[in-house]
């Protein structure tokens, strides 16, 4: 589902057979590279208002991935809900999924990666090349990796 006011800039990829929800004054900017949207069968991916996608980004759901309004996802980032191997045995069967939220006003630096199970509170920042799988409170500042959290002073 596409609101009306949505921007779309150069190639945007959506394969998969789940749904892709796009609210009002979304921004998809994939003038550099085409951004990724793929959502497996029975999962969803949900774009609240406002938020901006820039070039290279990927979101891949086999549950849920839901980004809050006004939040963005910088160059080349990546959100996924699952970690599609197993770590050890059986390789080939797909671990459980665990939902991936970003509330509102939450900014995703370039090149950084949000595992499964990652909660991001309202306004939080994440730095460049930052990889992230827990949950962060409100405002918080997260940077490296493995990540540290850090409440702005």
């Amino acid at each position: 589902m596409l609101a009306a006011d949505t921007v779309v800039v150069g190639r945007i990829l959506v394969p998969g057979k789940g749904l892709v929800r796009i609210g009002a004054g979304v921004r998809l900017d994939a003038s550099q590279a085409p951004i990724l949207l793929m959502a497996f069968p029975g999962a969803e991916i949900i774009l609240e208002d406002g938020v901006t996608i820039e070039s290279g980004a990927s979101i891949e759901a086999v549950r849920s991935v839901r980004i809050g309004a006004r939040s963005q996802l910088c160059a080349f980032s990546m959100i996924l809900d699952n970690s599609f191997h197993q770590l050890e045995g059986d390789r080939e069967v797909l671990p459980d999924s665990h939902p991936v939220v970003l509330e509102e006003d939450v900014l995703i630096g370039p090149r950084s990666i949000l595992l499964p199970g990652a909660h991001l509170g309202r306004g939080t920042r994440v730095g460049p090349c930052t990889v992230l799988s827990r949950r962060t409170p409100p405002g918080a500042v997260v940077v490296g990796h493995p990540a540290v959290i850090r409440m702005p002073t």
